[in-house]
């Protein structure tokens, strides 16, 4: 477990937030993770549930935003963008809205993940993956 170290005073509106990370930080363990990096081997920018067989993600933890080459021809960047992502617990069209779109900066999602595809033109994209994670 790690190391926690909680405010002096716990107040009434801390106290849930609190409680429900010790939750997780007792409970809440996944068994196994799974880490995309984007770039041309789809074995290492690709998560297909389906495929793979060994169950669904349920958090992803985007760490590196990666870079591309800067094209003087185009003025696009295509650094820190998902191909394609899909989760059973969120709209197709919501999941539509999280794909090739520049991305800025960190950022983590909880859901029922399905598919992952980092695509292959930004170089050094890093996501990590959650799976096999046990009911807080």
């Amino acid at each position: 477990m790690a190391t926690y170290h909680p405010p002096k005073i716990i107040t009434t509106q801390a106290s849930h937030a609190i409680a429900a990370d010790l939750a997780y930080e007792g409970h809440g363990k996944c068994g196994r993770t799974r880490i995309l990096r984007s770039g041309p081997n789809p074995e290492d920018r690709v998560f297909d549930a389906r495929i793979e067989g060994r169950g669904n993600a349920w958090k992803m933890v985007v760490i590196s935003m990666g870079t591309s080459t800067t094209n003087l021809d185009c003025p696009c960047d295509y650094s820190g963008q998902i191909e394609k992502f899909a989760a059973n617990n969120i709209d197709p069209q919501d999941c539509n809205k999280l794909t090739r779109v520049p991305l800025f900066q960190n950022f983590e999602i909880m859901a029922d993940i399905t598919l992952v595809d980092l695509g292959s033109t930004a170089r050094d994209m890093i996501v990590v993956l959650y799976m096999d994670c046990e009911q807080s």
